[in-house]
């Protein structure tokens, strides 16, 4: 009883010490040291998905995303590998590539042009799902924007099939056999 009184007499004048029954320092370790270890922990068991507090919000990357920013980041870039592919070829057929720098890489060769094309649209992607609830100059989400880049590449591909059908006079099963064994 001596020592809770004398407590809580510190506590009162200033000097700070722990409540009774509690100890110290419950942490064995310290956790800041096991840098890859929380991260791998991290990715599978998400802790937290906003800021703790209000100014949060804006200036901190979380490690939970929404499930439709990941189906987002992946729709683009399985549209970007399919644009990859049926401009490939269109350029069979004796279309132009209009993108200047995809037509620079495709000169050096196929795969230059893949590799440059995917990579981009890749390490794009991970910025955009990574700053997803971040403001675009105060005006809107980032998410729209990834929204708007899929709408873009749905619209390339549109183009694309247009251009097939339309000035190359192909069907698709003529373009890509692996269609014509499925109809």
């Amino acid at each position: 009883m001596e020592k809770r009184r004398g407590l809580v007499l510190g506590q009162l004048t200033g000097n700070k010490g722990p409540a009774p029954g509690v100890v110290d320092c419950r942490r064995n370790d310290d956790r800041r040291k096991r840098k890859v270890t929380s991260l791998i922990y991290g990715n599978f068991r998400p802790r937290r998905r906003d800021g703790r507090r209000m100014h949060d919000h804006h200036s901190a990357i979380f490690d939970w995303h929404q499930p439709r920013v990941l189906y987002l980041g992946l729709a683009v870039l399985l549209l970007s590998c399919t644009d990859a592919l049926f401009t490939l070829n269109l350029l069979k057929l004796g279309a132009t590539e209009a993108n200047a720098v995809m037509d620079s890489t495709l000169r050096q060769g196929v795969d230059s042009f893949l590799a440059v094309k995917i990579s981009l649209t890749a390490v794009s992607v991970i910025v955009l799902v990574a700053v997803a609830q971040r403001q675009v100059f105060g005006l809107f989400r980032v998410i729209r924007l990834l929204q708007l880049v899929c709408l873009g590449y749905i619209a390339l591909i549109g183009y694309e099939f247009w251009l097939f059908g339309v000035v190359f006079g192909l069907r698709l099963e003529h373009a890509f056999p692996v269609f014509a064994a499925a109809g």
